[in-house]
């Protein structure tokens, strides 16, 4: 007979977890898809174990045995195996010190025991995680990767056995990478692997659930046999590479971990200590965190152990002051490109266009020449700008940001409430008004007369008001010399509709966080992305931000929705897809797996396994192919298809068109 290329395997172990170690008697539906004549032995062995599991669909128990398994899944295995064999025992507090760190990789929750069990042994580093998830979905592992965490997992359990092995037997054994070859020999060496019929081991393909059954009562019985303490030495191979230093900007911090920015690796603490400076003076991880949360930019060299832990933090930040008045001289140079400002006409600093310097005026980006021009015209508008300057501790210029404050010719100014503001602490505030920049400011919240609809009332009852959102204010608002508020009077009208249809089309500034929807004929201006309410269905997704839904129209996904507006402003929008367009990724036995075009990630739509014959498909190219049915019959393995998926109220597929290339 034929050898099969099954040589390592995982086991399903999202619901691994919760499985006793006793005997039962398996029976899966499924068993005439298993990859190998005889499989069917192995998987019944490993259910009786109590290390895989089936899934249950319509009243019969499925095993699966050519979905592959995924990292999560490894680790889980390893962590499940050592459990069941009493070489390691369950430790909440492991699991809780490393939780912020798999949250952060995106790591689903049901693996967390698992997963903090390996990296607290060192069978993972942290680095590690950044191939386990992509978009939401576990990653598939490959046969080295799996191999690697079983056998450092082995060497966790079972102290006699170690990885120094350089090399293996396996004619593909220049395809093996460095890290995984001494934990392949490993396994091959105590029986639990084997090479294909031509003595390879391929170590890139990836694994199914019916290798897995072959894999797991193997090591299970390497396992069982050994007489090792439960806590085992560490390994006499390095499970990492080792890296001295990382230098960078702080992206995200606690007081266990760092990540820097444009990296998606997130280092640790040392668990034996970390030796901690700021600014070159002894500190401790409290002091460094306190600084990022007040929002302080701060830089960091990390010494790095051979577990990629951090050993020494040399933090450094730029203490800063700020100045705050209204401008009142710009000068620049159109040859030099070099210039300055004046503020209250007592305070200059000079820069160049060159200078590392962030102008934002009315929340909008200006280069030297253009605040020069802006100021130019504020002046011929009889307009001022009040603005707020950052230096660093050297004094050198790092920031400046203001408004627009815009002249009036009398007392009196009317408009429709954009914002009102309100510091209880210290009873002040200020209101905007739509399409206008300025914002009148109130000295003293108690001295300012407030009528609402003809009756006297307080601020506090003009802020509540607003905060509601259910009505659209008008105001009347008085001022004295200094341009305070001294006087309001209001008036309401209910403001709130309802806009139905198709989305025409979605914009997105991410600097800014705005954007634009068009829903039918009419658009809608959005101010702030975050405060908008999106839950729209997509397959078996849900999109819930600005920014997927906006990719979501760019893969031109065709959305009904309805948005719920308020005063102009639309504060929520729910609807589904009812059309998905992308490039065929995957075909299963119960959804089809499309990529989107503009954003490249990959969306799943599903469809009754049983009714494949029922749905009708058009493929250019493919003029035989008239059923679901027929498609997944015709197609083969590196076939591209642009897809078009129509999908009914709950988001099935109903029909199928697209193009074969």
């Amino acid at each position: 007979m034929k050898k099969t290329k099954h040589t390592v395997a995982l086991a399903l172990a999202a619901m691994l977890a919760c499985q006793p170690l006793s005997v039962y008697a398996a029976t899966f539906a499924d068993m005439n898809q298993a990859p190998w004549a005889g499989a069917e032995a192995s998987i019944n062995k490993a259910a009786s174990l109590g290390l895989v599991v089936g899934e249950t669909r319509n009243g019969k128990t499925h095993f699966r045995p050519r979905d592959s398994v995924s990292l999560s899944e490894s680790c889980q295995l390893a962590y499940k195996l050592l459990i069941q064999t009493g070489k390691a025992k369950a430790d909440d507090s492991v699991t809780q010190k490393w939780t912020p760190i798999m949250n952060a990789y995106g790591i689903q929750s049901w693996a967390y025991p698992a997963v903090s069990y390996c990296l607290e042994n060192g069978i993972l580093a942290t680095s590690n995680l950044s191939g386990f998830m992509k978009n939401g979905s576990n990653l598939p592992a490959t046969r080295e990767q799996a191999a690697t965490i079983l056998g450092r997992a082995l060497t966790k359990g079972v102290s006699s056995y170690t990885a120094n092995e350089t090399t293996t037997t396996f004619l593909d054994n220049s395809r093996i990478s460095t890290e995984a070859k001494p934990y392949v020999a490993l396994l091959k060496r105590v029986g639990v692997v084997n090479g294909d019929d031509s003595n390879k081991f391929n170590p890139k393909k990836t694994l199914n659930r019916t290798e897995t059954a072959v894999l797991v009562t193997n090591l299970y019985g390497v396992l069982e046999k050994a007489t090792t303490p439960t806590t085992p030495t560490i390994p006499t191979t390095p499970t990492n590479p080792t890296i001295s230093t990382q230098k960078g900007t702080v992206a995200t911090m606690t007081n266990f971990y760092v990540n820097l920015k444009d990296s998606a690796a997130y280092y640790m603490l040392a668990s034996g200590g970390t030796t901690i400076t700021l600014n070159g003076s002894s500190a401790t991880m409290s002091d460094v965190v306190k600084l990022y949360k007040a929002g302080t930019s701060i830089d960091v060299t990390l010494t790095l152990d051979s577990s990629l832990h951090i050993t020494k933090l040399e933090a450094t930040y730029k203490e800063t002051k700020k100045t705050k008045g209204s401008l009142t001289k710009v000068r620049y140079n159109k040859t030099d490109k070099e210039g300055s400002i004046t503020i209250d006409k007592d305070s200059t600093y000079s820069f160049t266009d060159k200078d590392d310097v962030d102008i934002r005026i009315d929340k909008k980006s200006y280069s030297l020449k253009e605040l020069y021009d802006l100021f130019t015209k504020a002046e011929d508008d009889k307009a001022t700008i009040e603005v707020e300057v950052t230096l660093d501790n050297k004094g050198n210029l790092t920031k400046i940001t203001g408004s627009t404050k815009e002249s009036s010719s009398s007392d009196s100014i009317k408009g429709k409430v954009s914002k009102v503001n309100y510091d209880k602490s210290d009873k002040t505030g200020y209101i905007q008004l739509k399409n206008k920049t300025t914002k009148y400011y109130i000295d003293d919240t108690d001295d300012v007369t407030v009528k609402i609809d003809n009756k006297t009332k307080d601020y506090k009852d003009l802020y509540n008001l607003y905060d509601d959102g259910d009505s659209t204010i008008t105001v009347t608002l008085t001022l004295n010399k200094k341009d305070y508020v001294t006087k309001i009077t209001a008036t309401t009208s209910d403001s709130e509709d309802d806009a139905d249809g198709n989305v025409a089309s979605v914009t997105y500034k991410e600097s800014k966080d705005t954007g634009t929807v068009k829903i039918g004929s009419k658009t809608y201006d959005i101010d702030d992305v975050d405060d908008v309410d999106i839950s729209i269905t997509d397959g078996s997704d849900k999109i819930k931000t600005w920014e997927d839904f906006y990719n979501a129209y760019k893969d031109k996904k065709t959305m009904n929705v309805s948005a719920t507006v308020k005063n102009d402003e639309v504060t929520k929008i729910t609807g589904k897809v009812t059309q998905a367009k992308g490039e065929l990724s995957k075909l299963g036995k119960n959804y089809i797996k499309i990529t989107g075009k503009y954003s490249n990630n990959d969306f799943s739509y599903d469809f009754d396994e049983d009714d494949t014959d029922n749905i009708k498909v058009s493929i250019t190219n493919a003029s035989g192919v008239k059923t679901l049915t027929k498609l997944i019959d015709w197609l083969e393995s590196g076939d591209k298809l642009d897809l078009v998926l129509t999908l009914d109220k709950n988001g099935n597929i109903t029909k199928i068109s697209g193009e074969y290339k």
